[in-house]
């Protein structure tokens, strides 16, 4: 039992979630259907959480013949997920043109 729980139990609410992931998962749970297929079933989950353009575009390839592929990218935006989701990479809920390079910007030609 962790802090916050042992906070809201004391207060007489011990069925409020205090986790943020927790919540947003029960609010916008994963539709499963025993006929349906996501595509990205059986791919490594490390692949959607790309760090080139070339891992990026092979995420993608995945996502491209899955049936699911809106409904997943609207799951993802509704949790504010981070990954590729439904063929779009996403940062906290937010698409993303590209994938973020680190470390310091280029510097432009004045």
């Amino acid at each position: 039992m962790t802090r916050n729980t042992r906070r809201n139990a004391a207060a007489g609410a011990d069925d409020v979630l205090t986790t943020h992931g927790v919540t947003v998962a029960f609010a916008h749970p994963t539709p499963w259907e025993p006929a349906q297929e996501w595509a990205c079933a059986g791919a490594d989950p490390e692949l959607f959480f790309p760090t080139d353009a070339a891992t990026l575009a092979a995420a993608v390839a995945v996502c491209e013949p899955c049936p699911l592929k809106q409904a997943c990218l609207e799951l993802a935006v509704a949790r504010a997920e981070s990954g590729v989701w439904g063929g779009s990479l996403l940062q906290d809920g937010q698409v993303l043109a590209a994938v973020p390079v680190r470390g310091r910007p280029r510097r432009t030609a004045a």
